[in-house]
């Protein structure tokens, strides 16, 4: 749901002091829709009053984290940051600059809380309550509410269940690391439980909730003993207890502003975001052979030298290479098909056994040290470092440590995933990709990068046919063009006709496409411009949509199935 779509709802209310009114003057009720009014009714006399709030519930939550932010340079604390970046939602300042609200589409699994976070508090609230709203949008945060039912229900679990009173005490964490270490339980009472949780927090800190390393070093504490030793349900049930009973954050990851974002490759223009920002992780989704190395490797020479890349501007930035995936045949082939000069070929790294068992950031970390300079990295084949692609509590570690040195290195990581062939009722691959969870299937992907490149075939069956390029930007309009091998090169071609002339009207055909790219599976559906059609003839393809199993209508809204039909 957009911000504007909110607005068009009956949802709104004035606040004076807090407390919530009418454009009237009378007072308003966030338990009673009879009291609300449009948005273009409360801001036509908002003077009068301290601001504009908004009534939550009927689907809309509201996430509201008190004193996380410095009012002056904006930066978050890590706790805060860490909720935003999970809910992945709209989100923006408070009125007072300090704190931030995120709004976002799901149902709370119980009535709403407050509770201590950090320097202050957090609430998590829906039915019956309102919260002011200022617009003042946090940049790195979706411009609109999204459907975020599984994130709101563990960060309300998580928040609901954590004690209010901290295991640990306060003070220099390293000098309790070191009282402990030695054994020394005075600052918890000589309770030993609770200076094993205060010891267990730190080591969890420290090891990033690597739940065999805290073992590993607590049991070379002097806190250690026979309990822990031969009790394994107490050493679990204490590990799993600061992980999960408790956030583990670091505290040295504030939200700022840092600066204009530079892309390794220009912007269009006004409503287009430019692919591949530095200080972030983008990925390129394509079957086996699509050619996802070929055209990754093309547009890093053309950017290297500064060259326009299928129609947009560059700057010349220099890049390196990690092979994972290929033996050496392989990747010599590849770099002689590409015609790479020596000099180019020189920056392309390929991994050693030993070194393919190591984290990809270790791995990265090591060969920016090796090779510094290079304002991108690209990773050939990094779904060959996760054991199971579909789950975040795998994925999330793995490209949260990635992002992280990207930031810390301001440098571009670009690499190549798998994706998934979709069969047709016949058998046949199709290779159709719908939006940005298209890489493995699966979200848990798509949530941890920015920029999305998705290559697949098109509905002709020739293997020489043009294949299609989906560029999904997190922010921007997505771009979609078709390309093909000519005289030794990628090069830009028009669109290819339909299997079936005919069949259906082309315009038709394109809606479907820019809906299912635009709107992943189990997600409702908001008609937008940027869907290239009016908004009747989109209410129109709609009902042919629910009748052809696209789409579905329920709950006075349509929707994508969780399984959709090409």
């Amino acid at each position: 749901m957009t911000v504007a779509e909110l607005k068009e709802e009956c949802r709104w209310v004035l606040h004076r002091k807090k407390v919530p009114h009418r454009p009237d003057g009378r007072k308003a009720m966030p338990n009673n829709p009879a009291t609300w009014s449009t948005y273009a009714e409360c801001m036509a006399v908002v003077s009068q009053f301290d601001g504009i709030g908004i009534a939550l519930g009927n689907g809309v939550f509201g996430v509201d984290i008190d004193k996380c932010a410095d009012a002056v340079t904006g930066k978050f604390t890590a706790e805060s940051r860490a909720v935003v970046i999970e809910l992945d939602s709209y989100g923006e300042y408070s009125p007072s600059g300090t704190g931030c609200h995120v709004l976002g589409l799901g149902k709370l699994p119980g009535p709403g809380i407050k509770k201590p976070f950090g320097a202050g508090a957090i609430e998590i609230k829906s039915d019956g309550f309102y919260f002011t709203f200022t617009a003042r949008h946090l940049s790195k945060t979706p411009a609109d509410l999204m459907e975020r039912q599984a994130p709101i229900t563990a960060l309300y679990n998580r928040i609901n269940r954590t004690p209010t009173r901290s295991l640990t005490v306060a003070g220099d964490e390293d000098a309790r690391f070191k009282k402990l270490w030695a054994g020394d339980m005075s600052d918890y009472g000589d309770d030993h439980s609770k200076a094993d949780l205060a010891l267990l927090g730190i080591l969890a800190r420290r090891f990033n909730n690597d739940i065999f390393k805290i073992d590993e070093e607590f049991s070379k504490s002097g806190l250690c003993r026979e309990k822990w030793l031969t009790r394994s349900d107490y050493r679990s049930r204490s590990i799993l207890k600061v992980i999960k009973g408790e956030p583990i954050f670091d505290t040295e990851e504030p939200i700022e502003d840092d600066g204009v974002d530079e892309y390794l490759v220009d912007a269009l223009g006004k409503g287009h975001e430019g692919w591949f920002p530095r200080g972030d992780v983008s990925l390129i989704g394509g079957s086996s052979g699509s050619g996802k190395t070929y055209w990754a490797m093309t547009l890093l020479e053309r950017v290297r030298l500064g060259a326009e890349v299928w129609g947009h501007k560059t700057v010349a930035r220099d890049y390196s290479v990690i092979m994972h995936d290929r033996g050496q045949k392989g990747m010599r082939r590849t770099l002689n098909a590409l015609g790479l000069s020596t000099e180019a070929k020189h920056r392309v790294i390929r991994l050693s056994s030993k070194q393919q068992t190591l984290q990809p950031a270790e791995v990265l970390e090591a060969a920016i040290e090796k090779n510094p300079g290079a304002q991108a990295w690209f990773i050939e084949g990094l779904d060959m470092w996760f054991p199971n692609t579909i789950k975040m509590e795998i994925v999330a570690p793995i490209m949260d440590n990635l992002q992280r040195l990207a930031t810390r290195r301001n440098v571009a990581v670009i690499a190549t995933v798998g994706a998934p062939k979709e069969k047709t009722a016949e058998g046949k691959d199709t290779e159709r990709y719908h939006g940005r969870d298209a890489l493995f299937g699966s979200s848990a992907l798509a949530r941890k990068c920015e920029t999305v490149v998705l290559i697949s075939k098109t509905d002709v069956a020739d293997e020489n046919s043009p294949r299609q390029y989906s560029v999904l930007p997190r922010n921007g309009r997505a771009e979609r063009f078709w390309m093909k091998w000519a005289d030794g090169e990628l090069t830009l071609v028009d669109q290819p006709p339909p299997k079936e002339p005919g069949r259906k009207p082309v315009k038709a055909g394109l809606l479907k496409l820019n809906i299912l790219a635009q709107f992943k599976p189990g997600d409702r559906i908001v008609y937008s411009p940027l869907l290239g059609v009016s908004r009747g003839f989109y209410y129109d393809w709609l009902k042919v949509g629910v009748a052809d199993g696209i789409v579905e209508h329920r709950a006075g809204a349509y929707w994508i199935p969780q399984v959709t039909r090409s």
